[in-house]
């Protein structure tokens, strides 16, 4: 049996969509104005098909959903709860599920309604990433505000988001039709009775008087664009109408006590309260549930019952709600908000609802992998469960097939990517593979492709997440007519955000290529093909001793030594990104493979590609593809680059007019955040130092032996020696004392100098030795260190605080001394969580935490020292001239 269910948008419009029997809220399609065979149509959710209709991208598709409509329109619907669709529910079933909420005679036609329930985190960057969602959500709630609160808000903001919507609308007309009319023929009278009604009846005011205000602000609007107008209305909505959370009324645990306020929102995550005038207590993180399930308590009792299980936790979060429709309306939106920040399927369990089991292999295309939370599972999968369906690709080691794996356990079909090893694969490429399923099940990254299982008989598969659009470099061939610039600079800010993960558990990639990253998305690309990958030993270097090397993506020392490194991977990202910007060119087209590395010491690079901007292009050819790996910059800061200038072009600067900032500088500058410098004396001075540093250099190979055997064991320059403390943003490249200033230095200095040394060696040794599998005995010995070797640091620099002579030395110094303080207290606070939370996860985040605030505090000690030491620079200067 066939179907016409309505589809509702906000301002009245709506759209007709055809069901049968076996479609589900997110398999139907739409009706167009000519009928054709149910059976000729591919299958999609309505809510893709519906908002593509109206110009909104997939990228903001995950923050809409349908809820029914129980009366004739949305607008003559019951005040009662929302009746928000499980996407899984047959359209067919609703008039049996809800017959007591629908009227008699509604299965001749069903009626929907589509709404933003899932708020962004950021509704203006929104506007900058989907300009329709923008628009739509910002009629959705001026709509709200209109039906149910501008009654209730004061007539200063009913008046003003009246009057911004006549002007916005009036300008949208007038450009739509071409007419020629002017603000000053509307009938006032006639809008305020329209949007506001409630207002003619308030007894204080005249209406005289409420005409002349609302005719002011039609004036002083009037030459609003429609952008500015949005964001202002959406400014004076955001604490009227509260669009960014829903509250429910319901009772923490299993039984009708203590009622309280659950609040749900991007921002506010599951929290609750006493009341509207208490504060919130947040009661979990929305992207940690991993299953939802509702019943009713008992015979006869509407109260029902939520049970929550949440990822690493061993009890689960239980919640009563005083009806079935209530705890259901609470469910579709955890589950909505966990579905959108983990990018997988539902976990929603409502009863009498089954997967369709005749989807197509397009629609299994739409369903996200999941992978189990747990990385001590059992990763072996049964051949039996995998249907190969076409292949899709091909590698060193064997073709790849899409697959539809059939999970029995949540019984459900899913589309996969399986690699299948050659059958007469030699033992050791094998045992490569082996190693690959290793490496990528222990991966969790919103960037990594994710293991789902392996098939260990021979020939061995190993089942991997799919992405629907294919290898990076096809797709920027295919698509290269509608790139804009700003989604090329997304994918190389997705890509390097994977590569500081991984290396951060130290590993490297050995293999960063456009055809190793893989498509999810027109907005999401993930990296993939760890068959090269390998664990980092304490030297941070990996000397391959066989297998096929990608010659003209490797970094010299790889070519020539077949060493591989953090630094050679910065080399191969950046070849990478000059394969995105070239829209999929492969890169030294026309040079043999023999002949690439002579052009690579010879000087010769890659030319700049037209799409890219030509400073991101200098940065990539004079730092990424420095010859000498310790010259090239890490991917923490190569991340804040790219971050930095995918700002830029969101900001709509010119790609000319792109500006890339340092992140380090070789020689001994100091790079942190601006608000770490108090002031730019330090900065000067600081560049001083650069001018020294071949003297500084020399002079050290000179220094006591103690310090030669420290700065060994760690990477230096052509020019300096120096040690890599890693901040927030990057590294601080901790230069000893000018060559001037050690040779005269007092005894506290030099005091102060070997303290401050001990701090950033003791960071140095934590950082270099954290992974998530330390020991936490390993672990608190070295944050102990840190501890102890900074209260000596702080007992010697109490003693040179009469040293400091103007003002404003002694604020520099004290802000300082605040940012230390700070610091402290964060990692005591951290400290303390760590010591009661039994969650792996949760657990490893917070040591990482620990880790990234001793990195804050080696900078802050370095800058307290050369604050303690240095002398001010007209000092300087009178030395100078003395010498003259």
């Amino acid at each position: 049996m066939e179907g016409l269910a309505r589809v509702f948008l906000i301002g009245g419009a709506s759209k007709a969509v055809r069901y049968d029997e076996q479609t589900t809220i997110e398999q139907v399609s739409l009706f167009p104005s000519r009928c054709y065979s149910h059976k000729s149509c591919s299958l999609q959710r309505v809510i893709h098909v519906v908002a593509r209709g109206i110009g909104i991208s997939q990228v903001a598709v995950a923050h809409f959903a349908l809820r029914l409509v129980t009366g004739p329109s949305p607008q003559t619907a019951g005040s009662g709860d929302s009746l928000w669709l499980h996407p899984m529910l047959r359209i067919a079933q609703l008039p049996h599920i809800y017959a007591k909420h629908l009227p008699i005679g509604v299965s001749d036609e069903i009626k929907l309604e589509m709404r933003m329930r899932f708020m962004p985190q950021s509704v203006y960057e929104l506007q900058v990433t989907d300009s329709s969602a923008f628009v739509y959500l910002h009629e959705q709630v001026v709509d709200e505000f209109f039906s149910h609160v501008a009654w209730r808000s004061s007539v200063e903001v009913a008046l003003e988001v009246a009057a911004l919507k006549v002007c916005r609308d009036f300008a949208e007309h007038q450009h739509n039709k071409g007419a020629d009319h002017h603000l000053d023929e509307l009938d006032i009278d006639a809008c305020i009775q329209s949007l506001i009604p409630n207002v003619l009846h308030n007894p204080g005011l005249k209406h005289s008087h409420l005409k002349k205000q609302f005719t002011a602000y039609i004036k002083k609007f009037s030459a609003t664009s429609p952008n500015e107008s949005i964001i202002r209305s959406l400014a004076l909505l955001l604490d009227v109408v509260k669009f960014d959370v829903e509250v429910f009324k319901a009772s923490l645990g299993a039984g009708w006590t203590n009622p309280v306020e659950l609040v749900v929102g991007p921002h506010a995550g599951l929290s609750y309260r006493l009341n509207e005038r208490c504060d919130t207590s947040r009661l979990l993180e929305l992207r940690t549930i991993a299953d939802i399930t509702i019943r009713k308590m008992e015979n006869g009792s509407e109260k029902t019952l939520m049970q929550l299980k949440l990822s690493g936790a061993a009890k689960p979060v239980m919640i009563t709600l005083s009806t079935e429709e209530l705890a259901q309306s609470l469910a579709h939106l955890l589950d909505g908000y966990q579905m959108l920040y983990n990018q997988r399927d539902s976990v929603f369990k409502l009863k009498g609802i089954e997967r369709c089991e005749t989807m197509t292999m397009h629609e299994a295309t739409i369903i996200r992998p999941k992978t189990p939370t747990n990385i001590d599972n059992n990763i072996r999968l049964r051949r039996e469960l995998i249907t190969l369906k076409e292949l899709i690709g091909g590698g060193q080691f064997g073709n790849v097939y899409k697959a539809i794996y059939h999970d029995q356990e949540k019984d459900e079909r899913i589309a996969v990517a399986v690699k299948v090893c050659k059958t007469d694969a030699e033992p050791a490429d094998t045992q490569l593979i082996l190693q690959e399923s290793s490496l990528m099940r222990n991966f969790r990254h919103a960037h990594i492709i994710q293991l789902i299982g392996v098939c260990v008989d021979q020939p061995m598969w190993l089942v991997l997440e799919l992405a629907p659009h294919g290898e990076l470099r096809e797709y920027l061939q295919q698509e290269k007519d509608w790139l804009p610039l700003r989604t090329l600079t997304l994918f190389c800010s997705q890509i390097c955000d994977s590569l500081v993960y991984l290396h951060s558990t130290r590993f490297v990639h050995r293999d960063i290529a456009a055809r190793n990253i893989l498509v999810c998305s027109p907005q999401c690309v993930k990296l993939a093909d760890f068959g090269l990958s390998r664990a980092l030993d304490y030297d941070a270097v990996y000397t391959a001793s066989r297998g096929k090397l990608p010659i003209k993506w490797l970094a010299p020392e790889s070519v020539n030594y077949r060493q591989f490194s953090m630094a050679s991977d910065v080399w191969m990202f950046g070849v990478c990104m000059w394969e995105i910007y070239s829209l999929g060119i492969k890169p030294w087209a026309g040079v043999t493979n023999s002949d690439v590395i002579m052009h690579i010491e010879q000087g010769s690079r890659p030319p700049c590609p037209e799409k890219c901007p030509t400073a991101l292009y200098n940065f990539v050819r004079s730092k990424m593809w420095a010859i000498e790996p310790n010259k090239r910059p890490t991917v923490d800061q190569i991340y804040a680059i790219i971050e930095d200038v995918r700002q830029q072009i969101l900001r709509n600067v010119p790609p000319d007019q792109i500006i890339v900032g340092k992140p380090m500088n070789p020689a001994g500058v100091i790079v942190a955040e601006m608000s770490s410098l108090p002031s730019l004396t330090l900065y000067r001075t600081m560049e001083e130092q650069k001018r020294q540093a071949e003297e500084d250099a020399k002079w050290l190979e000179e220094d006591d032996g103690e310090d030669d055997d420290e700065l060994e064991q760690i990477p230096s320059t052509s020019h300096s020696s120096v040690e890599n403390i890693r901040t927030s943003n990057g590294y601080l490249h901790h230069t000893p004392t000018s060559t001037r200033s050690l040779r005269f230095e007092d005894k506290p200095s030099r005091e102060l100098r070997r303290s401050v040394d001990g701090v950033c060696d003791a960071v140095t040794k934590l950082q270099n030795s954290f992974n998530n599998l330390t020991h936490n005995d390993d672990f608190l010995h070295s944050v102990k260190e840190v501890t102890s070797q900074l209260r000596e640091m702080l007992i010697v620099a109490s003693g040179m605080r009469d040293r400091v002579t103007t003002a404003t030395q002694r604020t520099e110094v004290d802000m300082t001394k605040t940012l230390i303080a700070n610091d402290m207290k964060q990692m005591s606070r951290v400290m303390a969580k760590l010591q009661v939370n039994g969650d792996q996860t949760t657990f490893n985040t917070l040591r990482r935490d620990v880790v990234r605030i001793c990195g804050e505090l080696a900078v802050n000690c370095t800058t307290l020292q050369l604050q303690l030491t240095q002398p001010p620079l007209e000092n300087e200067f009178s030395a100078l001239l003395s010498n003259c």
